[in-house]
């Protein structure tokens, strides 16, 4: 499995580096658990302000389920994606939900992508980011890439604004074109460590994901604790594409 490699001293990220405010982008509620959570449990303790904006309903990871309709689940959803937040220290009130469809994100020049746009930069324009943290742009699922697009096409008003792009999949599902390559990006790693057991906690709120909750779609997604612990351990990696 091709993989990311591995970051020295020279690349550590220093969490009271990130200025604020700072936004956490996520296609689907639990995303930014797993891709930074511990990044911003560590920034809510330093008192940076810190926004989550969630681009999906969330609710196509389990299309088969009679007894769980895709307006229940995109509700347990969200409910699950605040109650996470909560414990990485994330203000209710810095907090956006858009609702766009599961599975069906669209890039910024097919339909409905300058209305996605649009309601991103709305978003945003709430508190004016200095840093966004985004899915990293070639992460393995196609929504994870339709908002990083759209996000980027969304900061066009704001070119100062830092873009770091978090990594969800890329362990688990990358090829090798999936991965930067040479000179492509800065490879920052920031030491989730101190903060494990919160990122671990917050990813366990989303209790539809993890297999025990909904018991009718034998196909439904599932998280796998390979992943999770993968995910808690060691460091996050965020990747600085050169602009």
């Amino acid at each position: 499995m091709p993989q990311v490699q591995r970051t020295d001293a020279a690349t550590v990220l220093a969490p009271t580096s990130l200025a604020g405010p700072v936004w956490v982008v996520a296609p689907h509620p639990d995303d930014e658990s797993l891709g930074c959570g511990g990044l911003l449990a560590e920034l809510t303790d330093l008192g940076t302000q810190t926004w989550a904006l969630l681009l999906t309903d969330g609710g196509a990871s389990h299309p088969a389920s009679v007894s769980w309709s895709r307006e229940r689940l995109a509700g347990q959803r969200l409910a699950e994606w605040h109650a996470g937040l909560d414990l990485l220290g994330v203000q209710r009130g810095r907090r956006l939900a858009l609702n766009l469809p599961d599975g069906r994100l669209p890039f910024p020049q097919q339909e409905g992508g300058a209305a996605a746009v649009a309601a991103i930069r709305s978003a945003l324009a709430q508190a004016v980011p200095a840093t966004v943290l985004l899915p990293w742009r070639r992460d393995p699922h196609p929504d994870h890439r339709a908002a990083h697009a759209l996000i980027f096409a969304a900061l066009e008003d704001w070119p100062a604004v830092r873009r770091l792009e978090y990594t969800v999949w890329l362990p688990e599902r990358a090829e090798s074109a999936d991965l930067p390559q040479p000179r492509e990006a800065t490879v920052w790693s920031a030491d989730s460590g101190r903060q494990a057991a919160r990122k671990a906690a917050a990813i366990r709120c989303h209790a539809s994901q993890l297999g025990g909750l909904i018991r009718d779609d034998p196909d439904g997604f599932v998280l796998q604790e390979d992943m999770i612990r993968r995910a808690v351990s060691g460091h996050e990696l965020l990747l600085e594409v050169r602009r």
